[in-house]
């Protein structure tokens, strides 16, 4: 869900444009420009009635503020449509649902993220260091302020005069990317100038409806923003928006009133995105940058994985993950000297397939990896499939952990060097037997 914040906007003595004037925002390479975003949200759910019973709504609240500098990079449209380097200064994130608060933020490390969007799909990473998921759904729900550039029409315009919004621009305030019904009129309200300044002031609003990450949503929007015409940038943008969750009848299930606010000011540099500062960082994202980080203290364990695996569960001492397309890993912690050899694990392993019905036809291992870490791998029929099942066994001064995977063998290959590379970066961060 898009959060939405409002500001005041400054006043500017009138100036009347006496001919259509251009609104452009273009995206250039190496601009740099300081950011900040506040936003605000309150409201309630309305979970599934239990049976004769109304269920009680839940209400939700929160706040974050958002300050970071960019620099826009060069970019082959074939690969992204925006790509900016950026330094986050402030990240702050609360929220409250019922009476559980949780905060999120980036780590120190991290601070430094390449940020890439291509149509309806943003990407980023740190030049620095793996992120979490959190830290990347985090930076996911801020706007990419070049995508709002449809909010400005395509020909020039008087004030009084409308327009409608892109559909990209749409998707970048909304997240909506399915709209069933509704668009964003935008008018050109006034040009004003303050000396050498002359800035339009462009409002919008609309009603929509279709389906984003929450399901089927109708939005109401209504908004204005700046374009400093010198600049050719976008300044300033305010919403105010209420989110209407809806069940799949249409019924109404919940509601957010929100409101968000974005300043941009044009830098001429900035000491972290010089070209002596960004020397030698990898800018385009790699199988090495896009690392996901898993850690959790409560688990007592970290490790990095490719970002097509997610960890979707975690119950006591085990960790499930599962990946795009059809793998999956059940990682088991152990406490000290409690990880099975190399061969005891084999033969565990081989009798659990044989018990359920499976057909082992081939077996490589155990081989060791690395210090403490064995694996072995068996190519098996279960049923109609035919799948390798990847195994490994660590053992570490903290604790040990067995890893046991599933792959199709269609992506045998890719599937067994991320598992690899996953087991070598695996780390016990504290003693499993409570000592």
């Amino acid at each position: 869900m898009r959060f939405f914040v409002i500001i005041a906007l400054l006043a500017f003595p009138a100036f009347v444009v006496a001919e259509p004037i251009r609104l452009v925002a273009p995206v250039a390479p190496d601009r740099v420009y300081r950011i900040t975003t506040d936003s605000t949200i309150a409201g309630e759910l309305i979970p599934p009635s239990e049976k004769d019973k109304a269920a009680n709504p839940i209400k939700v609240s929160g706040k974050s503020t958002i300050d970071y500098v960019e620099r826009t990079l060069s970019v082959d449209p074939k690969d992204a449509d925006y790509k900016a380097l950026r330094v986050y200064e402030r990240v702050e994130f609360r929220k409250t649902t019922a009476d559980r608060t949780d905060e999120s933020t980036l780590r120190p490390g991290v601070r430094r993220l390449v940020v890439m969007k291509k149509g309806h799909h943003k990407v980023s990473f740190s030049p620095d260091g793996p992120l979490m998921w959190s830290e990347i759904d985090l930076v996911r729900t801020d706007l990419v302020v070049s995508a709002l550039s449809g909010l400005l029409p395509s020909n020039a315009v008087e004030p009084g005069d409308t327009w409608k919004a892109s559909p990209a621009a749409v998707v970048e305030l909304t997240d909506i990317e399915n709209i069933d019904k509704g668009e964003l009129v935008c008018k050109l309200e006034r040009i004003e100038t303050n000396g050498p300044r002359s800035v339009a002031h462009v409002s919008f609003a609309g009603s929509l409806r279709g389906i984003n990450e929450d399901g089927p949503t109708r939005q109401e929007l209504k908004g204005k923003l700046i374009v400093d015409l010198k600049a050719e940038c976008i300044t300033l943008l305010n919403i105010e928006g209420e989110h209407f969750l809806l069940d799949a009848g249409g019924k109404e299930v919940g509601k957010i009133v929100g409101t968000y606010v974005l300043t941009r000011t044009p830098l001429n540099t900035h000491k972290d995105l010089t070209e002596t500062a960004i020397k030698g960082l990898k800018l385009e994202p790699s199988e090495d940058n896009t690392q996901l980080l898993f850690e959790s203290e409560e688990i007592g364990a970290r490790f990095t994985h490719s970002r097509n695996w997610r960890v979707v569960r975690t119950a006591g001492r085990q960790i499930t993950l599962d990946e795009t397309n059809g793998a999956g890993l059940l990682i088991t912690l152990d406490a000290v000297g409690a990880t099975p050899t190399p061969d005891q694990f084999l033969r565990d392993s081989i009798k659990d397939l044989v018990d359920r019905g499976a057909k082992v036809n081939n077996k490589s291992g155990p081989e060791k990896l690395a210090e403490g870490i064995d694996r072995f791998t068996l190519d098996s029929q279960i049923e109609k499939d035919r799948v390798a099942m990847d195994y490994f066994a660590i053992r570490q001064d903290k604790g040990g952990a067995t890893l046991a995977a599933r792959i199709p063998a269609a992506h045998r290959e890719a599937r067994m060097k991320e598992l690899e590379r996953l087991a070598r970066s695996f780390t016990i961060t504290r003693r499993l037997d409570g000592k």
